[in-house]
């Protein structure tokens, strides 16, 4: 029996259009997909290609320290390496560097304090852990726990041991303790940024420390360059030295001289200083040169953008070196 051929050529005109729109809707994926493949791919390349500006920004960076402190004595504000406010263009995008003193900032490895031989912790503080509470006495007073609390956690957080330093730190027991537990890193930090995690340290806790500290990795000293220091940075030398009132250093940076104090012993005698007698054992955290810098390199690139922070040591006999890098979104 023939059906009707109207009906018949309805029913294929049905299915005509069907396939179509399954081709159409095909098409259109695929073309999403494509779009999204072609993105990700510029996107990978423009930070790939940035990546590679703050790379030589790095490198230029190298070059500059080397020439600025190679067979100099002394580091200050003066020289080269310390001028700021430059961004250089390249194609299709901008590079600025910043190179910061990390000698000119509280180093929190130099919190940590080796075990006794006996391998008791010990109850006494180190000078660099006295002059540090005094710095969040100073500097932080509205932070959310006691000074001496802060203090302890973060030496806690560094040894190699399980055990509690004071009343006030915390070991292991009260990280795993947490809704969210988690161990303490029991090693020197990396950045700064693992202060974070340090327990009950509170989002402006850090904000209101972050001028103040730095981390120089693997490195537990602390070496104040007071050729470097800064009116706003200036209450680091009070806290290191008891004596001295934070409006006195403030004048003792102002009042420097213009290529710096030439030897400690200089410093010493200079200003306020004169008539303080200062312990050894303080006298020993002062310097006027520096090892170790920060390079805070942002790159501008078409619709993307990249900061890099590099750790690059000074050494006279080996140049400058890469410490480590720190790769962030775009600054």
């Amino acid at each position: 029996m023939i059906g009707n051929p109207a009906r018949q050529q309805g029913v294929a005109l049905v299915m005509v259009l069907m396939i179509v729109a399954i081709v159409v809707v095909i098409a259109v994926n695929m073309s999403g997909r494509l779009q999204l493949t072609l993105q990700r791919q510029q996107n990978l390349q423009q930070q790939q290609q940035a990546f590679w500006y703050a790379m030589g920004t790095e490198a230029f960076a190298r070059q500059v320290l080397r020439r600025s402190l190679q067979g100099q004595e002394t580091t200050h504000l003066g020289q080269d390496w310390a001028l700021q406010g430059a961004v250089l263009p390249v194609p299709d995008g901008t590079v600025s560097g910043v190179i910061t003193d990390l000698q000119a900032c509280f180093n929190l490895n130099a919190l940590y304090q080796a075990p006794e031989p006996s391998g008791q912790v010990s109850t006494e503080t180190t000078p660099a852990q006295q002059s540090f509470q005094r710095l969040l006495e100073l500097a932080v007073t509205d932070l959310s726990m006691p000074a001496e609390y802060l203090m302890a956690r973060i030496a806690d957080w560094l040894d190699e041991d399980t055990m509690l330093r004071t009343a006030g730190s915390a070991a292991d027991d009260d990280y795993a303790a947490l809704m969210y537990p988690y161990y303490p890193g029991n090693t020197l930090m990396a950045t700064k940024t693992e202060l974070r995690t340090i327990l009950d340290v509170t989002p402006d806790d850090y904000k209101l420390l972050q001028p103040y500290i730095c981390v120089i990795p693997d490195e537990p000293s602390l070496k104040l360059n007071v050729n470097t220091l800064t009116e706003e940075t200036a209450i680091l030398l009070s806290a290191l030295i008891d004596e001295l009132d934070p409006m006195a250093a403030m004048d003792l940076v102002a009042n420097r001289p213009e290529n710096g104090f030439q030897s400690v012993e200089e410093f010493w005698g200079s200003g306020a200083l004169a008539g303080i007698e200062v312990a050894e054992a303080i006298k020993e955290l002062v310097t006027v040169n520096s090892s170790y810098f920060q390079l805070t390199a942002r790159v501008g690139y078409q619709e993307s953008g990249m900061t890099m922070e590099s750790v690059l040591r000074v050494q006279q006999d080996q140049g400058v070196t890469v410490m480590s890098r720190r790769l962030g979104g775009a600054g």
